[in-house]
């Protein structure tokens, strides 16, 4: 009698709690890593564990009839590692969806980061391609307004206009004036084939003495086999000596056998007026335990850059010195909820 009461009553508690939440999805990824560096400053341990890129959502729909539906996303990053995390600090917005396409207002990645997210064969590990092309209109945008268009057998456009590019005026206060920034992508996908160019600019980019980005990136599969391939350029507002004009450039390739992923890439930077240009080797396997549940281990080399820095992870390990070595053997566990 007593869990004949008990249950009616949790279930008097649970059910206005669940018809009140019904169409909220909950996902998320946790992916995880132990590395061992070498080259690393003295003071860093070079055994290291390290969150990259895992994180926690909640979204949902409503239909408002007429074909257009109203959406929402809260996502979050989380820090297993480190016991912190960012509320809302991923792609958090509301909007609105429907045959137009999609419009919404918040925080989302920019269409040139959208690009280069399809061609990174590392994203989210120690050898995120934004280690060395991460830079300029490559990031997410607070303060934004953003358009993504339906597709068109294949094509498909991006717009996005942030007023404050790297929220400077802080979580409470106004926009700032003059940190506004722009970006446009048009992107093609059918098939084995994926090509894609984006655009970005802005007083945000004067803000910190840089000019005009582009990027065109593309990857085609032939069979088990995937190649692909990125150019930046990111031009400087300064001249003479002080100039730092950008571009960077990426290829690689993968081969699925069975479970088994196996891939690589190479990337090259060079700065203008200066020596210290990154450049970054990666090899890598992944293994599929499942769906959802994927094993990997792979080693990176770089110069001049920070391991890790790329993917945001909870721990970014730079060289000894400054424009030095650093590498890291690599193994981890990412899980997709």
């Amino acid at each position: 009698m007593k869990k004949i009461l008990a249950v009616a009553i949790a279930t008097a508690f649970a059910a206005p709690a669940f018809a009140a939440t019904s169409n909220v999805d909950i996902y998320g990824r946790i992916n995880m890593a132990v590395t061992w560096y070498d080259d690393q400053p003295a003071n860093i341990n070079d055994i290291g564990i390290g969150s990259y890129g895992s994180r926690i959502g909640f979204k949902g729909s409503e239909d408002l009839g007429g074909g257009l539906k109203g959406i929402w996303q809260i996502e979050s990053s989380i820090n297993p590692d480190e016991q912190n995390g960012s509320w809302a600090g991923r792609n958090s917005f509301l909007g609105l969806a429907g045959g137009f396409g999609t419009a919404l207002l918040g925080n989302h990645d920019t269409p040139l980061k959208l690009v280069g997210r399809k061609v990174d064969l590392f994203g989210d590990t120690i050898g995120d391609s934004r280690n060395v092309m991460g830079f300029g209109s490559d990031g997410r945008a607070q303060n934004v307004v953003a358009y993504i268009s339906p597709a068109f057998s294949g094509f498909n456009f991006k717009a996005a206009y942030t007023t404050d590019f790297g929220n400077a005026g802080g979580t409470t206060g106004g926009d700032l004036d003059d940190r506004n920034a722009w970006n446009v992508s048009a992107e093609y996908e059918n098939g084995p084939i994926y090509a894609g160019f984006a655009y970005g600019d802005g007083d945000y980019h004067e803000a910190n003495n840089l000019e005009e980005h582009w990027r065109v990136a593309g990857g085609f599969n032939f069979g088990d086999f995937r190649i692909v391939g990125q150019y930046d350029v990111l031009d400087s507002a300064l001249s003479g000596a002080a100039n730092r004009d950008y571009d960077a450039w990426m290829v690689g390739g993968s081969f699925k056998m069975g479970a088994m992923t196996f891939k690589a890439n190479y990337m090259d930077g060079d700065y203008e007026n200066t020596s210290a240009d990154p450049e970054q080797f990666s090899i890598g396997m992944d293994y599929a335990l499942s769906k959802r549940t994927t094993a990997m281990v792979m080693y990176t080399d770089g110069e001049s850059v920070v391991l890790g820095g790329g993917a945001g992870s909870s721990d970014r390990v730079g060289p000894s010195a400054a424009g030095g070595d650093i590498s890291g053997l690599s193994f981890g566990v990412a899980h997709n909820f």
